[in-house]
C-alpha cells in the first residue's frame, strides 16, 4: 500500500474511532488568544509535472510552524522551510525545495477531550530547482530543466489534518493536502505531513 493511501485512511478512520463525549475540563479549556510553535516533516508526491508526462516522484523536505488561535474555532499560521531530500520522476528529472514559506487561514473542531480535526487554505511562495539526471534522453523533461522551477513561485495550498494531545499543551499532528501548483509545467505537489506543536 502506498504512502498516499496510508496517510489518507489513518485520517479516514481516526476520527470514527476517537469520537468520544468530552470531559467538562475540556470543553471549559479555551485555545483562543493561545500562540504555538511546532516542527515538521513533509513527504512531497509530485504529480503530472508535464500535461503530457504524468510520471511521478517523491521530495522531503522540513518546517517551522508558528501559529495563533485568533478565535475558539480558527487559527492563521505561518509555516517556513526548506528540501531535505531531492526526488527523482521517471528517472530522469530530479526535483528539490530550496525554500519555501505558507501562510494559512483555517478551522478546527474538536471530536473528543485529545483530539481535533482541522482544515487549512492559503498562499505558497517557494523556489525550487529541477534538474536532468545523468544520461537522461526526455526532451520534454529538458525543456523543465532549462526553465526556472517553479515557473510560478505563489500558490494556493490546502491541507486537512488531525491532531491529538499527548502531554499538557503539548500535540502530534497529522495532514494531508495540496502543497502548490505550477502553472508553467502543469506541475501538482502535493503533501503528507508529520509533526510536533506546544500550545502556550
Amino acid at each position: 500500500m502506498n504512502f498516499p493511501l496510508r496517510m489518507s485512511l489513518v485520517l479516514a478512520l481516526l476520527p470514527a474511532t476517537l469520537l468520544a463525549p468530552q470531559s467538562t475540563s475540556a470543553q471549559e479549556e479555551m485555545r483562543e488568544g493561545k500562540t504555538y510553535i511546532g516542527l515538521m516533516g513533509t513527504r512531497l508526491n509530485y504529480r503530472s509535472v508535464d500535461e503530457e508526462l504524468l510520471g511521478q516522484g517523491w521530495s522531503s523536505m522540513a518546517a517551522l510552524v508558528l501559529g495563533t488561535h485568533v478565535s475558539e474555532y480558527f487559527h492563521a499560521e505561518l509555516r517556513g522551510g526548506s528540501g531535505l531530500a531531492a526526488g527523482t520522476i521517471d528517472d530522469q528529472l530530479e526535483v528539490n525545495i530550496e525554500y519555501f514559506v505558507s501562510w494559512y487561514f483555517g478551522g478546527h473542531y474538536p471530536i473528543s477531550s485529545y483530539a481535533n480535526i482541522y482544515g487549512q487554505f492559503g498562499l505558497t511562495h517557494l523556489q525550487g530547482e529541477a534538474e536532468l539526471v545523468p544520461g537522461a534522453q526526455g526532451q520534454a523533461y529538458a525543456e523543465i530543466a532549462r526553465k526556472e522551477y517553479p515557473g510560478s513561485s505563489f500558490s494556493t495550498s490546502w491541507l486537512a489534518g488531525l491532531d491529538f494531545e499527548v502531554v499538557d499543551d503539548g500535540f502530534v499532528f497529522l495532514e494531508a493536502g495540496k502543497f502548490f501548483e505550477d502553472t508553467d509545467s502543469n506541475s501538482n505537489v502535493f503533501q503528507y505531513s508529520f509533526g510536533l506543536k506546544y500550545e502556550f
